[in-house]
């Protein structure tokens, strides 16, 4: 796995290095579970170049399994459109797609993120699809619980991109929303889940934060430090606003400590008109992540 080069001043750079984007597995700064081994972030990064679609996938190491998914493309600038982040039936990788919008002409990468982790009771995906629909939404099986989040959007990415990917109620269930101007041909919600780790209650917590609300684009986001004695697993994020916005990273830190979003405005395609901000709100928007925080699994 190569080194993402993270330097650059663009608002996924302050992503990245708010969060650590070292290439590899990454141990957290702090104790395995009891009786286990503790989780670890892998990524794996494209080439940078200005290819049309791009596909990367992150692998777990040994005997680990996929718990949570993460994703981002560098130097996107709004022309470049996630349009999966979904883990494997098996649990074992993560795979992340994106595209390029009409006109987008610069260089351009995306990485893939796994959260990697061993547990007694091992985790299982659980995927719902719909299709010409804004909204998909699936429900853990049985008494499981989250861990993590993943989708997959097939449309024309000059018309349709995700712009919501969130826990549900009492973490049981993964909801994703395609913003734009036209449905997806298809969505798939993706959620990761396996059972609570006591015999009461979610194996886990949510943890938000918000950015402010106004016309500044591209927005960035990170959650408060979980910590010594927590793991961030899921991410989530949602942008709102008066505008064509969408999410184009959501990731863990290195240490699993901390859960970051960015959010950008869609670019201008050649021969659209230019967006207009006179009307008062029109622009204007908020970013926020989600992490879904847990101390013990095993």
């Amino acid at each position: 796995m190569r080194t993402v080069d993270i330097a650059r001043r663009t608002a996924a750079g302050a992503v990245a290095v708010a969060l650590g984007t070292t290439a590899g597995a990454a141990a957290p700064d702090r104790p395995a579970h009891a009786g286990g081994i503790a989780p670890v972030r892998v990524e794996e990064a494209s080439d940078s170049d200005g290819s049309v679609t791009k596909v990367v996938t992150a692998t777990c190491p040994g005997v680990r399994s996929v718990f949570a998914a993460g994703a981002r493309i560098v130097n996107g600038n709004g022309g470049v459109v996630l349009t999966a982040m979904e883990p494997d039936a098996e649990l074992t990788s993560v795979t992340v797609t994106a595209t390029a919008r009409t006109g987008h002409a610069s260089a351009w990468s995306v990485v893939a993120y796994a959260t990697c982790d061993s547990s007694t009771s091992p985790p299982v995906r659980a995927t719902a699809t719909v299709g010409s629909a804004s909204t998909a939404e699936v429900s853990c099986p049985g008494s499981t619980r989250l861990v993590g989040t993943g989708f997959r959007l097939e449309g024309s990415v000059n018309q349709t991109y995700v712009d919501e990917v969130a826990f549900g109620p009492g973490l049981r269930t993964v909801r994703v929303h395609a913003g734009g101007t036209a449905e997806p041909a298809s969505l798939t919600a993706v959620g990761v889940c396996k059972e609570p780790t006591q015999p009461t209650g979610p194996p886990g917590v949510r943890v938000e934060a918000t950015s402010g609300h106004d016309g500044t684009w591209p927005k960035t986001i990170v959650t408060a430090d979980s910590g010594p004695n927590a793991h961030v697993y899921g991410v989530g994020a949602r942008v709102t606003g008066a505008g064509h916005f969408f999410l184009s990273a959501l990731l863990p830190s290195a240490t699993l400590r901390q859960a970051g979003a960015e959010a950008v405005r869609a670019s201008q395609l050649p021969g659209a008109a230019a967006a207009r901000d006179d009307a008062e709100g029109d622009g204007e928007g908020s970013l926020t992540v989600s992490a879904l925080e847990s101390a013990v699994f095993h």
